[in-house]
């Protein structure tokens, strides 16, 4: 069979609404603890006597259903609002009380009533899961009533940096189309409404940039055209927060508020004053030890006291909350539900989002293809066989799975045959000869995905993607010289928490290099960061996108014996950049591709 055009490979791009299993999952949950960040990988007698796991037997996949998140909030009489009270933020059945919204890993939106019952899904225009071209939004931002008519709006945002603005109907079943969108919005890593700032009725925008600046957009009332106005600075410094949590209003004084957390587990609360150009007062540390949660999120009223409460999803997938009594204080944690690792986005979150690639590919020897979906817990779903009955890849073709070069979220299959490099369904780029090959996302700041290459002289060459479904690379840019002690290229989004694309780097005596994303297309990385030895050990690297639910990209790594390992990424830098190993499982070795 001849692969001139990857048609059957180009579905694989397309194919991440996973039929998903209750059954047996790969690996265990991250280790609390803190270690040291690279360890040499296991010795082969250790490796070798691992059994294959069940999710990389011959089974074709699984079937049936994905779990779903489960809630239980608590339920006391709903007290009388204070005048000043603020309005929710996530309220979709209009009965004044916030609403509980989530995206699933199979990719549909749906939200638990404040007043229990069941979930309700929540079709966002735009990204039916049913269809293959429609975009996954990278985030989800519940903003509120901008318009004042009594019905929330949400904003969704593109992974090329697409802010529109949907109104939620009546029942909160459906949205209608878009009523506004704006461009350029991935000049920020993370953006939030903490609800209204400036005590105008309306709520507000924040956007934080990967240099730590704040910039508030106040609301001006209109829903058809720029909702927003001109953007005013409002502070530096808020990088160094790994966490930013609209939280909505708090301590019921009518404003919203903000929670933000450090990398050492330090959250703080910033009281809103109400003010456009100072909106936060000095913030007052809640506590130590919130890094136990991979993500915290703000969630309205849960009791109905009229002070928004919290969410916090720990490292196994149950979320807990925490129900606030004024002044960045909040009562005991009480269970809220288990599952949540299902959850692919918690809207409301305060996590920087992750985006392009959540899954790895394995093909094997004979020519079958296998996905495994992340969650948000450090595992994979059970294995997922595409292209059924598909033939071995033709002598000296090369898979590589990149993140996202296009607005859908997912990742792109890239196929290297003959020198022409095809891009999921058509054909990128002739005359492909590089040594190495790795798609880690905007390199640029544009949004859009990116390429690089590294030749036989070993310079390092960066392609610049478009964007478009059938992507296309603009001339390559040449960026550096001395690549050519590297056997290894590996990444896939952001593993330091600013939200750039950084890349990994093996040298052929086994040590691993940070090159952290700089956002510019003719320097895109800063110089090097070894981040340890021992990695000659391993004959497959990969990035899975964020496998630990937290937002950052982390690394897998295949043994000679067939295991697979898991290095979840910190944040810091350095040999700090990833946690202790974690065994995932073994049987890896069936695959000739691991990308």
């Amino acid at each position: 069979m001849s692969f001139t055009r990857p048609t059957r490979l180009a579905r694989l791009a397309t194919c991440t609404a996973l039929a998903l299993s209750a059954g047996t999952l790969l690996g265990s949950a991250p280790a609390g603890a803190a270690g040291p960040p690279v360890p040499a990988p296991a010795p082969a007698a250790a490796a070798s006597a691992a059994a294959p796991s069940s999710a990389t037997a011959a089974s074709a996949g699984p079937t049936g259903s994905a779990p779903r998140p489960t809630a239980a909030a608590p339920r006391t009489a709903p007290a009388p609002y204070a005048t000043r009270a603020a309005r929710p933020l996530h309220d979709y059945d209009g009965d004044g009380l916030g609403d509980v919204l989530y995206r699933g890993v199979d990719e549909h939106v749906q939200w638990f009533p404040s007043r229990g019952g069941g979930r309700v899904e929540l079709r966002v225009a735009g990204s039916d899961p049913g269809d293959p071209a429609a975009e996954v939004f990278k985030d989800l931002v519940p903003v509120g009533d901008l318009g004042g008519d009594g019905r929330p709006e949400l904003l969704t945002l593109s992974v090329t940096g697409r802010l529109s603005l949907v109104s939620v109907r009546a029942g909160g079943r459906s949205t209608g189309g878009r009523r506004w969108s704006g461009t350029g919005w991935q000049a920020y890593n993370k953006v939030l409404s903490p609800g209204d700032l400036t005590r105008d009725g309306r709520p507000d925008l924040l956007g934080r940039t990967p240099a730590g600046d704040l910039f508030l957009y106040r609301s001006n009332g209109r829903v058809d055209s720029d909702p927003f106005d001109r953007r005013i600075r409002v502070g530096g410094g808020w990088g160094a927060y790994d966490q930013l949590v609209g939280a909505g209003d708090l301590d019921r004084d009518g404003t919203g508020d903000l929670l933000a957390r450090t990398l050492a587990g330090d959250l703080y609360f910033y009281r809103g004053t109400g003010s456009a150009t100072v909106p936060f007062g000095t913030r007052v540390k809640v506590g130590p030890g919130w890094n136990a949660y991979n993500e915290i999120a703000g969630a309205d009223d849960l009791d109905g006291d009229g002070r928004a409460d919290l969410l916090a999803r720990d490292g196994t997938g149950r979320t807990w909350w925490y129900l606030s009594t004024g002044g960045g204080r909040f009562g005991p944690r009480g269970s809220y539900g288990a599952d949540w690792q299902y959850a692919d986005l918690m809207p409301g979150g305060g996590g920087v989002r992750d985006y392009g690639k959540h899954q790895v590919l394995g093909v094997t020897h004979d020519g079958r293809r296998f996905t495994y979906r992340s969650l948000a817990d450090g595992r994979f779903t059970p294995r997922r066989e595409i292209d059924e009955g598909s033939q071995p890849l033709p002598a000296g073709t090369r898979l590589y799975y990149a993140a996202a070069m296009n607005d859908r979220r997912r990742a792109s299959l890239v196929l290297l045959q003959d020198a022409r490099l095809y891009v999921d369904d058509g054909l990128a780029s002739q005359g492909w000869t590089y040594r190495l090959t790795a798609g880690p996302g905007d390199l640029t700041g544009d949004g859009r995905g990116d390429l690089v290459g590294v030749d036989a002289a070993g310079r390092l060459f960066l392609y610049p993607g478009d964007g478009a479904s059938a992507s296309k690379l603009g001339a390559p840019v040449r960026v550096g010289g001395g690549w050519g002690g590297y056997d290894a290229l590996a990444g896939a989004g952001d593993c330091t928490g600013d939200g750039r694309a950084d890349l990994l780097a093996r040298d052929r005596s086994g040590r691993l290099y940070l090159y952290a994303g700089t956002g510019s297309a003719a320097a895109p990385f800063a110089g090097r960061v070894p981040v340890g030895s021992g990695w000659g050990g391993y004959d497959a690297l990969a990035g899975p996108g964020d496998l630990t639910g937290d937002g950052r990209a982390d690394l897998v790594a295949r043994d000679r014996a067939g295991v697979l390992w898991r290095y979840a990424a910190t944040g810091h830098r350095g040999t700090a950049a990833f946690g202790p190993r974690t065994r995932v499982g073994g049987g890896w070795g069936a695959y000739r591709f691991l990308i």
